[in-house]
């Protein structure tokens, strides 16, 4: 009784709700839901961690929606639209910001730290293979020494 009590608490926490706006406009084309789909799923939150628009349920990701709903209507271009909030909220808003100096550490920071990362497992594999090298043979000295040892142990 006990887990299922468990499990369905897991479960009622665990759901995530998709974000639904407080503001039903209808489209006058399919076009324009569609635009406006894509646009909300292209878009990030920027108050929310790795959400788009569509998924978020912050009081920013509405407003935001809104915005983008509203410059559909008034017949303006996804371009434009994207142009205006990274005007706004910088490269941030873009799931996949533009290449530039600016964004030049976003893009190549995780090959940066996957090819550093590499390295260091090449070091310390190589440097685990030193330390754990047994030589197979022992030199004579070794061997009279050995042979000393153990005849004061009497074996």
């Amino acid at each position: 009784m006990k887990k299922l009590i468990i499990l369905l608490a897991l479960l009622l926490f665990t759901t995530v709700l998709p974000a639904v706006d407080k503001v039903k406009i209808e489209f006058s084309d399919v076009t324009q839901e569609q635009r406006y789909a894509h646009l909300t799923e292209e878009l990030r939150c920027v108050v929310c961690q790795n959400q788009s628009l569509a998924d978020s349920n912050a009081d920013l990701a509405q407003d935001l929606r809104d915005q983008v709903r509203d410059m559909i209507l008034q017949g303006k271009t996804d371009e434009q639209i994207t142009d205006y909030l990274v005007l706004r909220y910088g490269d941030f808003v873009l799931y996949n910001p533009p290449l530039k100096p600016k964004t030049y550490v976003l893009w190549l920071a995780p090959s940066l730290l996957a090819f550093v990362a590499l390295l260091a497992i090449i070091y310390f594999v190589r440097r685990h293979v030193k330390m754990t090298t047994v030589t197979p043979e022992l030199t004579e000295e070794e061997r009279n020494k050995m042979k000393q040892l153990f005849e004061k142990q009497g074996m």
